[in-house]
C-alpha cells in the first residue's frame, strides 16, 4: 500500500460507503475537513483508494493543556482491510503531529476497531459512549512524547 496526500473530497469517497452507508453524501463531511491544517491521507492499492484518514490538531477534551492532534474519518473498504493500510496511514500521521510538537494523538474509536488502535498502542481512556448515526465508541488516545 502506498500512502498519499489527498483532498477531503477523495476522501470522503471512502468515508461514505464504509462509515455512512445508505446516508446522504454530506453525511461523509466531517468538521475541520477544510481547515488550512488538516491532513488527508489515502492507501492506495495500485491506483485505487483503499482506505483513508484525516488528522488535524485539536485538544482532546480528556487531556486539556496537552498539545495534541485528532484522527477522525479512518475507513478502509472491508475486503482490503488487514493489509497494512490502515497502519500506514496511521503511522503517516503521528509522523506530521510528532513534526508540529504535539505530545498525543487521540480518536473517538468504534468499537469494532478497539484492537486495531490499540495494536498501535492506543490507549482506552473512559466508557464507552454513543456517537448519533455512528454507534458505540471508545476515546483513544497515544503518547507520542514515548519512543515509536
Amino acid at each position: 500500500m502506498d500512502i498519499r496526500r489527498i483532498t477531503s473530497a477523495e476522501a470522503c469517497t471512502v468515508r461514505l460507503p464504509v462509515l455512512r452507508p445508505g446516508l446522504p453524501p454530506e453525511a461523509a463531511i466531517l468538521d475541520h475537513d477544510d481547515d488550512p491544517g488538516t491532513r488527508h491521507f489515502g492507501a492506495f492499492d495500485g491506483a485505487r483508494l483503499v482506505g483513508v484518514a484525516t488528522f488535524f490538531p485539536e485538544p482532546c477534551p480528556l487531556r486539556p493543556g496537552v498539545r495534541a492532534w485528532r484522527l477522525r474519518g479512518m475507513a478502509t473498504f472491508p475486503e482490503l482491510q488487514g493489509r497494512g493500510g490502515g497502519s500506514k496511514l496511521v503511522a503517516e500521521g503521528l509522523r506530521v503531529a510528532r513534526a508540529d510538537n504535539a505530545e498525543l494523538m487521540w480518536c473517538n474509536a468504534r468499537v469494532s476497531a478497539r484492537g486495531f488502535y490499540e495494536k498501535l498502542g492506543f490507549a482506552t481512556v473512559g466508557d464507552e459512549f454513543v456517537l448519533p448515526v455512528a454507534g458505540p465508541h471508545y476515546v483513544m488516545i497515544k503518547d507520542l512524547r514515548e519512543p515509536s
